[in-house]
């Protein structure tokens, strides 16, 4: 079935292309498993013989090409511990893909700038989550974790690539969005993403030990973030959360985050497919594996895709039924409502929350 017939393109993959990582971060929903070989101290490479070729990607986007894939969104673990990482994404490149990157920076040095540069990789997501070292490394879980950030940072930038940071906001670490603003006006980044960190994984305990922000104080500081930050050079700033509670200004200029989860498929290191990276954690996801399936079997005829179809946004449950971005919003984050609650169709916890508390915007749902 071709892209043209298929109501539901397969528009991106997400590619977990490894299980480890270098830093042990307090908030990771994956939970990777930690390896000090590439560790800050060393920029090493991990070295491990990957389950995932580029062979059997280039089997993979052969398959999902007719489906309409046109992206390839590479995350973590970390994704710059693989060996052959440049000749994956080179692999991207030659198969005409647009390329997005998370990482966590402490690996990318101007020789590998250059080589993302040339494969030209629309954008690469830095993680940072503080704008003082010490905030960084206490959150990322090892010392130096931010200097090796900060320079791969600057070799993006001196290599003219699209950059971003992706700041993981926390009790902890609030207090320093304003000094985040200022050091990623100064690194000369196009873009700052604010996600508030989840109930999700490591992100549980951070929950349990009260260091997630409560909904009132998300809100409070994305209203503040809206207001502007006078006297700073401008960047752009995502703050992330559901679109309901945007301002019309934002979602007139497409100024929000939206999960489009019924046109992605995630790929972990193993091969297992399901949507994003969920499957890692969340096994009765898992809906093949690219090692014994074919990617465009799953797309087009697995029973789980075919009840997200029917149920997203359709049979979404509580203030996601009655809300009036629904349609634009599909359940926010359904990896998380699944996480949380095993269910597909829960409403998003953020929202059903602040519905709760009285915090939902009453023009948004249907009374």
């Amino acid at each position: 079935m071709g892209s043209r017939e298929n109501p539901y393109p397969l528009r991106s993959i997400y590619l977990n292309p490894i299980d480890s990582c270098n830093l042990k971060c307090r908030h990771c929903w994956l939970s990777p498993a930690h390896t000090p070989a590439g560790g800050p101290d060393t920029g090493q490479s991990l070295g491990a013989e990957p389950a995932i070729s580029p062979a059997s990607m280039k089997k993979v986007i052969s398959q999902a090409k007719p489906l309409g894939l046109n992206t390839i969104k590479l995350t973590g673990g970390e994704p710059c511990l693989r060996k052959d990482i440049l000749d994956l994404i080179g692999l991207f490149h030659d198969e005409g893909l647009t390329i997005d990157i998370e990482t966590n920076g402490t690996l990318i040095d101007g020789a590998m700038a250059r080589k993302l540069a040339q494969y030209r990789v629309r954008c690469v997501s830095v993680s940072l989550d503080g704008a003082k070292e010490r905030t960084h490394d206490r959150f990322r879980g090892l010392e130096g974790a931010f200097r090796r950030a900060v320079r791969g940072i600057i070799s993006l930038r001196e290599w003219g690539l699209n950059t971003q940071i992706i700041m993981s906001l926390s009790r902890l670490n609030r207090g320093e969005l304003d000094d985040m603003v200022d050091l990623a006006s100064k690194l000369g980044v196009q873009s700052l993403k604010v996600n508030p960190v989840l109930p999700i994984g490591r992100g549980l305990d951070m929950h349990t030990r009260r260091e997630i922000l409560t909904i009132d104080e998300i809100l409070d500081t994305a209203s503040r973030v809206r207001g502007g930050f006078p006297g700073r050079s401008g960047i752009a700033i995502d703050f992330c959360i559901p679109i309901a509670f945007q301002s019309l200004k934002e979602i007139m200029e497409g100024n929000h985050s939206e999960c489009a989860i019924l046109n992605i498929l995630g790929i972990v290191e193993n091969g297992d497919i399901s949507f994003c990276g969920i499957q890692r954690v969340e096994k009765d996801l898992v809906m093949g594996n690219i090692h014994r399936d074919r990617l465009d079997e799953i797309w087009n005829h697995h029973p789980l895709l075919t009840y997200m179809r029917e149920a997203i946004p359709d049979q979404l449950k509580g203030i996601c039924k009655r809300c009036f971005f629904r349609k634009t919003c599909l359940g926010s984050c359904i990896a998380c409502t699944y996480h949380l609650s095993k269910s597909l169709t829960e409403p998003y916890w953020f929202c059903q929350e602040a519905y709760r508390i009285g915090r939902f915007p009453e023009t948004r749902y249907i009374h």
